[in-house]
């Protein structure tokens, strides 16, 4: 009887574990597409969370370009940080050839307080990207500065 509590708490246990693994595996396996990775880059500069562009970054440059996107993101906390950062438009894909690509995406800020939203012009965030361990990552970002472009240079005090 013991055994068989055993094997029922080691199943229990399997599952999780082999999921969290699956998971992990599949988080580090890139993005399917050139846009899912520059989404995934942009959506977690709106969010601030550095957690997620790792997963989108080539292995090779990682350090140096999460160096860029925490710099980035300071000059937007320097500022009024807005609420969210959204692309708009379709997202411009021109494939190099050898698993490499160009990506521009027109991105704006949105800021909420209260009833009213204000939206920030679109500026161009051009991307190059490439296939890498399986899935499509970031290799090089060109982005305008948040300060003197997505905001006034004196919003960044």
């Amino acid at each position: 009887m013991l055994s068989l509590v055993a094997v029922l708490c080691s199943g229990i246990v399997a599952v999780p574990v082999s999921w969290a693994v699956l998971r992990q595996a599949e988080a580090e396996r890139g993005e399917a597409t050139p846009e899912a990775a520059v989404n995934v880059y942009v959506l977690r500069m709106s969010s601030g969370e550095e957690l997620g562009p790792s997963r989108v970054l080539v292995d090779e440059r990682h350090e140096e370009l999460l160096r860029q996107w925490r710099r980035y993101r300071g000059e937007m906390e320097r500022a009024n940080i807005p609420s969210k950062l959204e692309t708009v438009g379709p997202i411009d894909v021109e494939d190099l050839g050898d698993d490499r690509a160009k990506v521009t995406a027109h991105v704006h800020a949105i800021w909420w307080g209260g009833q009213m939203s204000l939206s920030g012009a679109a500026h161009p965030w051009r991307f190059q990207t490439r296939q890498d361990a399986g899935g499509w990552r970031v290799w090089a970002a060109e982005l305008p500065p948040w300060c003197g472009v997505h905001v006034r240079v004196e919003a960044c005090g």
